[in-house]
Formats: structure tokens, C-alpha cells, sequence
């Protein structure tokens, strides 16, 4: 964790939140073959998870269009990949479905590939209770309205913290998302695997870029990140919940959710102030936590 002042209000958010963040695995499974994808999310309560809902899109195999075949999360830290064998998976995995993928106008299926109009949100219900969190332990936003209304946003260039497990690059080629970053010509594989904790819960330090706007229904964050970050929480400077990070680049989204950094364009997050959030929040997530507490968390005008 970066070296944060103990005073700073930010440092108890960051050590209370850090539990509820998980590693996900998509497997996708074609004749006797199967491929794995890694994401992270956040559990609002000991069984229920919030991540992106592109992480679950099917993927095109060869000339078939494959729909996701299972579901895991590992609590672990590092949750390296070997946890994740499809042939001998580690004894602390929990499998998961999922709950609903978008708003239900965004009528995403299992078949469904994420468009970019659509709410790219999803909750997820585990099979059993996370071991580690009490029955009454929850994740909580600390929304309100004097810092998390659409009355008063963040301003550009506020800070930001980015939670979640970074995969590891393999190859030179993984580093062209990152050719517009300052001291590009001295990064390499091993150093941006080092820098980030791959397979741990890791934290990283960034600023807002951009808000939402008419156009494009996400914020811009420039929080470095490596590929699995997707679904990971972002804070902002005083510990409320700011948004979910979306993801860069990846083999998976070549058509039509590549997201690259260049001098412009930065990663894409769904922002708690947005429209498409707050609708998530009051159709999805309410209905699902039940727990009075924490429902009253996540009301914009609660107190």
C-alpha cells in the first residue's frame, strides 16, 4: 500500500474496503478445451458481488459465439491463477451465478454481448456466504449528499483509488496500451508486473480525467491498471465509493469495447453519480442486499 498519513481520512476507507474486494475467473468451456478470464469485484454483503457486466460477455471461438460455462471467485491474497484449475481447483473457491447483467431495458443475456449504451454493471450471488465477513458485515458507499450527488461531483483532477487484483503481462506486446505513458521507453513487463502486486489486492492512485457526459456515459480516470482490473471499486479522496472500474484493452473486445490509452483517452469507469448507476442501484442492488442497514447506505439522501 502506498504510504498514506495515518491522519488522512482516506486510510481507514481504503483498510476497511480491502476485505470485501475478490478475484473472479470466467471459464468458457469449447469441445475439450477451456479458456479462463480474470476480473475482480466487491462484495456488498457476505454473499453478494458487484462487478462489470462485460466481464461475462460471450466469446467468439473460432467461428462460434461461446456463452460463459462457470463462475468463481477466491478471497485469497495472491490468488494466483494455478487456484483457478479447471481440473484441480483450490478448495477455497466459491462459485457464483449471476443476478442480473446491466438494467433489465438492457435485456443482456447469456448469449448477449455488452453494447456501449448499456449499464455495464452486474451483481452476482455466491454459492455460499464468504467465509471471512460476519452475517452483518457489509460494504458501505458513504453516499450522501454533500460529496455524492449529481449536485455536486468530484472535481477534475480530484484524487483516486482503484482496488482490485492486477493480472500479469506475458509478452512485449502487452505493453502497447501503455506507449502514451510518460517514461514509456524504460517500462517493461517485468517492472509493470513488479509495480503493480499482480495477484494480490492492490491498490492504485490516480486522478478523474473527464465526467460523464450526454455522449458517453462514462468517467475517465488515469488510476495505472493491468488486465483484471475490471469490476474493481474506486474510492475517492474522502473514501466514498466514486464508481466501478471498466477496464483497458484485452483480446476479448476487439470490436467493439477496446479501450486504449492514448494522449486523449484514458481508462473508463461507471461513476456512482451517473444516471445509469443510481438506476442500477434502485433496480438491482436494493432488492438484493436486503439488510435494512445497509440498504439505507446506498439512498443518495440519507443521512
Amino acid at each position: 500500500m502506498p504510504e498514506i498519513p495515518r491522519e488522512n481520512p482516506i486510510i481507514s476507507s481504503l483498510l476497511s474496503i480491502r476485505k470485501f474486494i475478490l478475484r473472479i475467473v470466467v471459464f468458457y468451456d469449447h469441445e475439450a478445451t477451456t479458456q479462463r478470464f480474470f476480473a475482480s469485484g466487491c462484495l456488498l454483503t457476505n454473499q453478494v458481488v458487484l462487478t462489470c457486466a462485460h466481464i461475462f460477455d460471450p466469446i467468439r471461438w473460432e467461428d462460434e459465439v461461446v456463452p460463459y460455462s462457470k463462475i468463481s471467485v477466491s478471497f485469497s491474497d495472491p490468488a494466483e491463477k494455478t487456484l483457478f484449475s479447471s481440473m484441480n481447483p483450490d478448495n477455497s473457491l466459491i462459485d457464483a451465478k449471476i443476478i442480473q447483467r446491466g438494467l433489465g431495458k438492457d435485456n443482456l443475456s447469456k448469449f448477449t454481448e455488452l453494447k456501449y449504451d448499456s449499464t455495464d454493471l452486474a451483481l452476482l450471488l455466491l454459492d455460499k456466504p464468504a467465509p471471512h465477513l460476519q452475517v452483518d458485515e457489509f460494504f458501505d458507499p458513504q453516499l450522501n449528499l454533500s460529496s455524492s450527488s449529481k449536485s455536486n461531483p468530484l472535481p477534475i483532477n480530484a484524487k483516486l483509488f482503484l482496488i482490485g487484483y492486477n493480472g500479469p503481462l506475458t509478452k512485449h506486446e502487452d505493453l502497447n496500451p501503455y506507449k502514451y505513458l510518460p517514461g514509456f521507453q524504460h517500462i517493461t513487463v517485468d517492472k509493470l508486473n513488479l509495480y503493480h502486486h499482480v495477484n494480490y489486492k492492490s491498490i492504485s492512485i490516480g486522478h478523474l480525467i473527464k465526467e460523464a457526459c450526454e455522449n458517453d456515459p462514462y468517467s475517465l480516470h488515469n488510476c495505472s491498471t493491468l488486465p483484471g482490473t475490471g469490476g474493481s471499486i474506486i474510492l475517492d479522496c474522502y473514501g466514498k465509493l466514486a464508481g466501478i472500474h471498466i477496464g483497458i484493452s484485452n483480446s476479448r473486445k476487439e470490436k467493439n469495447h477496446d479501450i486504449f490509452f492514448t494522449k486523449e483517452t484514458y481508462n473508463k469507469f461507471v461513476s456512482i453519480n451517473s444516471n445509469q448507476f443510481q438506476a442500477f442501484i434502485c433496480e438491482t442492488i436494493l432488492p438484493n442486499i436486503k439488510h435494512d442497514e445497509s440498504i439505507k447506505k446506498w439512498l443518495f439522501d440519507s443521512k
